[in-house]
């Protein structure tokens, strides 16, 4: 158990290290942007720009562009029976850069290595064959055969379902940070209760307790993916709750106070839990950058409950913590049931590396975040 404790702690401070070095436009934007293209077109066309080419599509369609060199950038469209404009890219501030500028520091400069601080000023063009303009359109140019156009939001996402990769990475693993209410709070407070409760001590001081009396949980979990629906995996969780209790009688007569000094107890309880379960998760929208999906878990925890408590006297002004009364030692390991319940959780990244967050209840709290590779 403490060789299992001592790796999910070393994992945890890795994520706190790499969220430090993260990059949000990056890990958010990736090093590709989105480019939709809509046009008079009776027949497929041939697009080439910067992220490869694109044979024989219908439009509209949506073709991906790298961020490097991205002002001035050309999309060339040919097809076998019409010539077109390029489209040439403008640039302007990727507003996800602003919080690697401000908050992290040190990924800023990876935003600007990958130039995610950048994002085509318009994502949407309309184009027309030269040739079917009339000979005062073209050489007047009257017509523009390339324009900046507006498409609905539902052709946008039905673009982008369209466009997901072939290949999905089949293989993940992850290290997040879980705080909240969970699983082990209500035996954890039976616990502590039991032993606080006859002996009138009240809280002094809480660790962890950021919606109540809960644990921070620290998760790594491993994922296959079945396919673009369903994957499965299996994650191991380690929580941890701490408080202080305390409970002060003084006499308040003087006389009374030096024959029968006043007494002070104290209580420190450490309560862990370790989880380990299978894990069924279902992807229910999914577009380049990001995925929703739900989970369901269950296998099994240890949780391991322990409360120290001692009495002490006054013996006078110098020296407060005078003599030891009486102390005591309260242990307990339980084993049971370990489930979790996440109606809703998302991945956010073009690469690789991903920011993921779920919501739900169970051994790994109420709100869960951290960051996913996926190979």
């Amino acid at each position: 158990m403490k060789a299992i404790a001592s790796v999910i702690s070393k994992s945890l401070s890795g994520l706190l290290i790499a969220l430090s070095f993260s990059s949000c436009a990056t890990m958010f934007s990736g090093t590709k942007a989105d480019i939709f293209i809509d046009g008079e077109v009776d027949e497929p066309v041939t697009i080439n720009s910067s992220a490869g080419e694109y044979k024989d599509v219908a439009l509209p369609a949506l073709v991906e562009v790298k961020r490097r060199h991205l002002n001035g950038q050309h999309i060339q469209i040919t097809s076998e029976h019409h010539s077109f404009d390029d489209i040439v890219l403008e640039k302007t501030f990727n507003v996800w850069a602003l919080p690697s500028a401000i908050i992290f520091g040190e990924g800023f400069f990876i935003d600007l290595i990958t130039n995610a601080v950048s994002r085509p000023k318009y994502d949407q063009f309309f184009i027309m064959p030269m040739d079917s303009l009339s000979a005062a359109d073209s050489q007047l140019r009257k017509r523009e055969a390339v324009m900046v156009s507006t498409m609905g939001p539902e052709v946008r996402a039905r673009l982008r379902r369209q466009q997901l990769p072939v290949k999905i990475p089949l293989h993940e693993v992850n290290i997040t940070l879980g705080v909240g209410p969970n699983q082990a709070d209500r035996s954890t407070r039976r616990f502590v209760d039991d032993i606080i409760q006859p002996r009138h001590m009240e809280t002094d001081g809480e660790c962890g307790d950021i919606f109540g009396d809960s644990y921070i949980v620290g998760k790594m979990e491993y994922n296959y993916r079945l396919n673009r629906k369903w994957d499965i995996g299996a994650m191991m969780a380690w929580g941890y709750s701490s408080e202080n209790y305390t409970n002060e009688y003084f006499y308040s007569i003087e006389e009374n106070k030096q024959n029968h000094p006043g007494t002070i107890t104290q209580g420190y309880s450490r309560c862990r839990s370790f989880s380990f379960a299978p894990s069924v998760r279902y992807t229910w929208y999914e577009t380049r950058t990001y995925r929703l999906f739900s989970r369901i878990s269950m296998g099994v925890m240890r949780h391991h409950l322990e409360l120290d408590t001692e009495e002490w006297k006054y013996d006078n002004k110098t020296q407060p913590y005078g003599s030891i009364i009486s102390e005591a030692n309260f242990d307990e390991t339980k084993w049971r049931i370990a489930y979790q319940v996440s109606p809703i959780g998302i991945y956010v990244g073009a690469g690789p590396l991903k920011f993921v967050a779920e919501m739900g209840y169970g051994y790994i709290g109420v709100c869960n975040v951290g960051i996913a590779f996926c190979f």
